[in-house]
């Protein structure tokens, strides 16, 4: 098999949770070099994960040893950083969301197809085999005909605090953003587009641009209304909660943004438990994802995680910051 040979551009935390773990626990799948604006912290983290090379940006695209570059970067240096690593020739995985807006979304989906090339979104929890089974529950006729689907991802309010990249307005910050965009994407894949009705957000006092919180409503193609809250502002405890009511009964899933943390899924009629459902603790969904990106890059086949499709999400992200009287990012 063809090695699979990464280089990470950004020195976030996330890089050894979402990248080094899993690639040490594949066969044929190698994290070979970092890169950062400065090269001697690329160096430094290289050094502390184990990673052979370290450099800027601009050496690891034009590395001739690297095919895929995991870009994990703030929102707003995506489109820049992925459509340079497409027109060198290198396969790309963006972390989510896919790019600051709809428009330079699909500027690196247009790249791939231009350069003959994959660009992938990070949204790891869609290869989970507990959303696979949240999917299929709601794809079947378990609750009835659907009657209101709510969604809340809030971040305990002790979490994002200020020098946070994601209360910064140029890096394409705010809380549809960051836990926002998880909850657009699970619902389109449940239910399809969304059309958005309203919006009203909480907004942070040094940057007009970014949402602490925003609760939006939103309308499926067949008439289902969705409540979505994407929140800074969370209890001690936050949240991350699907909650589906049928006719005949009703869902809740926790966790659903990294199962691996527990998720939990019951469907009740009343005060019967119909069905219950944990996630396996060991099955990681970011060893899943780079797994799954790892073989279609082999196979060719179509990804669930395609920029292309992404786009879509990033577009109802957009509609949602318009609602809220705020600019897309």
């Amino acid at each position: 098999m063809t090695p699979l040979r990464i280089g990470v551009l950004g020195a976030a935390n996330i890089t050894e949770r979402a990248m080094v773990e899993p690639a040490r626990q594949l066969d044929g799948v190698g994290v070979e070099a970092i890169g950062s604006r400065d090269p001697e912290r690329a160096r430094a983290l290289a050094d502390r994960l184990g990673i052979p090379a370290a450099g800027d940006y601009d050496a690891l695209i034009d590395a001739p040893d690297l095919d895929l570059l995991y870009i994990a970067l703030p929102p707003s240096e995506h489109a820049r950083w992925a459509t340079r690593a497409l027109a060198a020739g290198k396969h790309v995985l963006c972390e989510k969301p896919l790019s600051a807006n709809g428009a330079t979304a699909a500027e690196i989906a247009a790249a791939a197809d231009a350069a003959g090339r994959r660009a992938f979104v990070g949204f790891h929890y869609r290869l989970h085999p507990f959303i696979r089974e949240l999917l299929e529950v709601l794809a079947s006729d378990a609750l009835g005909e659907v009657r209101e689907v709510a969604i809340d991802f809030s971040i305990p309010h002790f979490v994002v605090k200020p020098g946070n990249i994601r209360l910064d307005g140029d890096l394409a910050g705010g809380a549809v953003m960051d836990v926002g965009c998880y909850a657009v994407d699970l619902l389109r894949a449940s239910y399809g587009e969304l059309a958005v009705e309203s919006a009203t957000s909480v907004i942070y006092d040094h940057d007009p641009r970014i949402d602490l919180q925003t609760d939006a409503q939103l309308r499926t193609a067949d008439g289902v209304p969705v409540s979505i809250r994407s929140s800074f502002l969370g209890d001690d405890e936050g949240a991350m909660v699907l909650r589906v009511t049928g006719e005949r009964a009703a869902l809740e899933a926790t966790k659903v943004i990294v199962p691996q943390w527990g998720a939990e899924l019951r469907v009740t009629s009343g005060e019967t438990v119909l069905r219950e459902l944990a996630a396996d603790p060991a099955d990681n969904s970011y060893a899943a994802q780079l797994a799954h990106v790892a073989e279609v890059l082999r196979t060719g086949e179509p990804s669930i995680l395609d920029a292309e499709r992404a786009v879509g999400t990033m577009r109802t992200v957009d509609a949602i910051y318009r609602a809220a009287g705020l600019q897309p990012r």
